[in-house]
């Protein structure tokens, strides 16, 4: 494969990572809300303040599931950066870059948005525990 085109499929690989991986959150941010569905979410204008009390209305279930959601789109966005980034030359398998950048990539994000809504400093800590694992593990499972 011409070099240009490796650089090309790599640089595809990580924006079609993003896209899917932060869709997939969005998609089942909204399913587990209609699954759970507690008192409607403060508007983005809402201040940190507004965001804590109604954090503090959320079960225990709700909670943990939107990090199961955090975790699952950081698990789509590392298979499909590891899916369409180029091959290694060495041996044909899958390179697990992608995996690692998606994980550090929403492991920021979470962090940051984490910050932005004040969660609670528990829920905060399981939630940045578990995106690199995620993303670790699908480019262990992809790259066999």
């Amino acid at each position: 494969m011409f070099v240009g085109m490796r650089i090309a499929r790599n640089i595809l690989s990580v924006v079609l990572a993003f896209a899917v991986g932060s869709t997939t959150m969005f998609l089942l941010h909204d399913l587990h809300m209609s699954i759970w569905p507690e008192e409607t979410m403060p508007a983005s204008t809402a201040s940190r303040e507004e965001f804590q009390a109604w954090m503090a209305g959320l079960s225990m279930t709700t909670m943990l599931a939107a990090t199961v959601v955090h975790w699952l789109g950081t698990a789509a966005g590392a298979a499909t950066g590891m899916l369409v980034a180029a091959r290694s030359e060495a041996d044909g398998k899958c390179v697990m870059w992608p995996a690692w950048t998606m994980g550090i990539w929403f492991f920021i994000g979470g962090i940051l948005n984490s910050i932005q809504l004040g969660t609670p400093t528990w829920l905060s800590v399981v939630d940045a525990l578990g995106y690199i694992p995620a993303a670790y593990a699908v480019g262990r499972l992809l790259r066999r």
